[in-house]
């Protein structure tokens, strides 16, 4: 696996059992194009088994390791960080309504971020 410094995607094939690891520089998403994989991210609590036709989104700065549990094609692909803001601001906005429910309110607010929740 290759970091993200363009906007290009990457293709990876992984043999079973192969292991990758690097340190995902930009917002990306991960998409099996066939077979299926393990990846786990440094900083989330959960692991993700992806399979033909899943994907989902690696997180920057963060360490991510894909192994593979067969023959495995991906497609990494950074996001523009139009779609990334938005996003964002759509998570912001499901948290808000979530605590609101709950009867309580979010602690977490875009403008909270650098650049009022801007990219850099």
């Amino acid at each position: 696996m290759t970091s993200q410094s363009d906007r290009n995607p990457s293709y990876l094939s992984l043999q079973r059992r192969q292991v990758r690891a690097a340190r995902v520089m930009q917002v990306c998403t991960l998409a099996v194009s066939h077979g299926r994989v393990w990846v786990t991210q440094e900083g989330r609590t959960d692991d993700f088994w992806l399979e033909s036709g899943d994907s989902m989104v690696l997180l920057p700065g963060a360490l991510a390791v894909i192994e593979a549990d067969r023959f495995s094609n991906l497609r990494i692909e950074p996001v523009a960080m139009q779609t990334a803001q938005a996003w964002l601001r759509l998570c912001c906005a499901g948290v808000r309504g979530l605590a609101a429910a709950l009867g309580g309110t979010a602690g977490y607010r875009a403008s909270a971020l650098p650049g009022n929740g801007e990219g850099r």
